[in-house]
């Protein structure tokens, strides 16, 4: 059963958020800064054009991956029963076994055609890998919900930090002993997902192995698949529509453009996907199961507006930082011929910050069972991204379809932040506010400095050195003055 014993108290709700985030934040924190340093040396080795093609590889696995369990492995949370749960997880393995082998008939079928629509002929020799991939990945969301189920956030932790940091060190591997090709890219990156698998599996084997096999029963499993059927229903079309509008970019950017400027824009959702990984996500996580026990305890206004307030407090600067001098840091950081992913980056960086926000609360939806708006949301999510990259590659002009692809963003992801937040949660508008005004105005004078700056003409290095240390001084600031993120952090 899950424990509802967190939210007995708003400020013992808070820490045990927030030691269940810190949990999977310190164990993702050494994956990260190893990412982080090895990424610079890996984009020394391989070209745009080589990192373009193994993006490519990446979008086609994701777009599979999320539709693999028929999106049944969210359930897992939802269910008071464990043996539910099990049949669940055992409904996750059965469908993933059966979609494997009909990526990887339709992968034989159709082949010479796919590689013929994108025009990338260096693509076909790695199709073949992506079943594998398909069910390594497809795997591991199973695993990764019944072990968040559990509260098993420690070992998820080592698990996002093996596969960062053996997937980085196979690649720069690879590429320091001659295989510099997309090839190298995409094995470290299977074999690295496939060792954080391994160890999720353990852990399940080890401690659930007698749990999973009493929920083994047909019927229960069939049961569990009728209770939960809006998932597969409503949930995997608003999945799917969402994980192709993430990965349709690269195949839409290699189609208008080059496999270059699809390598550009991976490298730059690569970063911008840092901080989500690094925070956005564990709390995701933990937010996601907390709302499972809210949702039954009334709590759930509370628990999504300090969460909404927590991420805006965190997220602000970073990002009108990173907007401003994008272009220098990837320059400096990931050699010059890169400079042009971080000028995407900073294109980017007010969606990216939406995103950040939104992104981790709109699980509430999942929680109070709203899929078909999710769906409706979602597929606004792929047309308004299709047609700003489509108007870019009519026009040849890539600056402005990511112009428009970050307005679009930015009006979309918040109108479904404030429906899951303010709507749905009924969290207060005003709460939110107070706790986020401080901040917000810190944020700003430091923005302005750090514009200043910038306007100096100063080395590129120095520019970027000290504009990260005004994101540093305002990590401190909010460390020391704001009660809301000590609370979530249990002092």
């Amino acid at each position: 059963m899950i424990d509802p014993q967190p939210f007995e108290t708003s400020d013992s709700s808070r820490k045990s958020f927030g030691k269940d985030v810190g949990k999977l934040v310190s164990g993702t924190m050494v994956a990260q800064v190893v990412g982080i340093c090895l990424t610079p040396f890996i984009t020394r080795l391989f070209i745009p054009e080589i990192y373009g093609i193994a993006a490519i590889f990446t979008s086609i696995v994701s777009i599979l991956v999320v539709i693999a369990c028929m999106r049944y492995e969210q359930a897992i949370l939802l269910p008071k029963d464990d043996k539910d749960a099990g049949a669940l997880f055992l409904a996750c393995l059965l469908i993933l076994i059966c979609f494997t082998i009909a990526t990887l008939l339709m992968i034989w079928v159709f082949k010479d055609a796919f590689v013929g629509l994108l025009n990338v002929q260096a693509l076909k020799d790695y199709l073949s890998l992506v079943p594998l991939a398909v069910f390594i990945d497809g795997l591991y969301l199973a695993l990764r919900y019944w072990n968040t189920r559990r509260r098993r956030f420690g070992t998820q932790a080592t698990t996002q930090a093996l596969q960062s940091v053996s997937a980085s060190g196979l690649k720069l591997g690879f590429g320091t002993l001659g295989y510099v090709n997309a090839g190298s890219l995409i094995a470290g990156q299977i074999l690295g997902h496939g060792f954080g698998t391994l160890v999720l599996l353990y852990q399940a084997m080890k401690c659930d192995l007698l749990l999973i096999k009493s929920s083994c029963s047909l019927r229960k499993i069939y049961d569990q698949i009728i209770r939960y059927k809006k998932f597969p229903r409503f949930n995997i079309w608003a999945a799917f529509m969402n994980t192709i509008s993430w990965q349709f970019p690269v195949l839409m950017l290699t189609s208008f453009f080059s496999p270059a400027t699809a390598g550009f824009y991976a490298l730059g959702l690569m970063m911008i996907y840092l901080p989500m990984n690094f925070i956005g996500s564990s709390i995701s996580q933990v937010f996601f199961q907390r709302a499972c026990v809210a949702k039954d305890n009334y709590l759930l206004s509370n628990l999504a507006g300090d969460t909404c307030s927590t991420l805006l407090i965190l997220s602000v600067l970073p990002f009108i930082l990173l907007s401003l001098v994008g272009g220098n840091l990837f320059g400096i950081i990931f050699g010059s011929e890169w400079q042009e992913a971080g000028v995407f980056v900073q294109i980017l960086g007010l969606w990216a910050m939406v995103w950040f926000v939104t992104s981790p609360l709109t699980t509430i939806s999942i929680v109070l069972e709203k899929q078909e708006i999710n769906l409706v949301y979602n597929v606004v999510v792929l047309l308004s991204r299709f047609a700003s990259l489509f108007i870019g590659g009519i026009f040849e002009n890539i600056y402005l379809g990511l112009f428009l692809f970050m307005a679009s963003g930015v009006v979309v992801y918040g109108g479904i932040g404030y429906l899951c937040v303010i709507v749905w949660a009924k969290a207060s508008v005003r709460t939110i506010w107070k706790q986020v005004k401080q901040p917000m105005y810190t944020s700003i004078g430091l923005a302005i400095i750090a514009f200043i700056v910038t306007l100096l003409q100063l080395s590129a290095i120095l520019t970027c050195v000290i504009v990260i240390l005004i994101g540093l001084l305002y990590l401190i600031y909010i460390i020391k003055t704001q009660p809301l993120i000590r609370s979530y952090m249990g002092r």
